[in-house]
């Protein structure tokens, strides 16, 4: 992978990171908002149905933090996996005893 294409997927990588955090923040307030007027209606199915959207907010919420755990350790595979064959491609070229030639550090 060129140098290029690794810094446009870390990018993309950023800008998704930051609008789960900022979407976080927005259900986050959602939900308080929400829990806050369930207690103000007297009817009790108003209250319970705004009781259901908080509680499927929250459960949104459950779910984009799993998302944002796999986006972290896909960035940091793939930046590990771009170290490794970095390493690779720049190992000096050593010729074996038989006239071979071989990557340095390879098996």
């Amino acid at each position: 992978m060129g140098k290029e294409s690794e810094q446009t997927h870390h990018e993309r990588a950023e800008k998704t990171l930051l609008a789960i955090k900022e979407f976080k923040q927005y259900l986050e307030d959602v939900e308080k908002e929400l829990s806050r007027m369930s207690k103000k209606f007297s009817n009790k199915e108003i209250a319970q149905g705004v009781g259901f959207a908080a509680t499927g907010i929250h459960e949104a919420l459950t779910y984009l933090s799993i998302v944002k755990k796999v986006v972290e350790k896909t960035e940091r595979i793939v930046a590990r996996r771009n170290t490794v064959s970095s390493d690779k491609i720049g190992g000096l070229i050593d010729s074996d005893p038989d006239g071979r030639t071989s990557l340095s550090g390879s098996a």
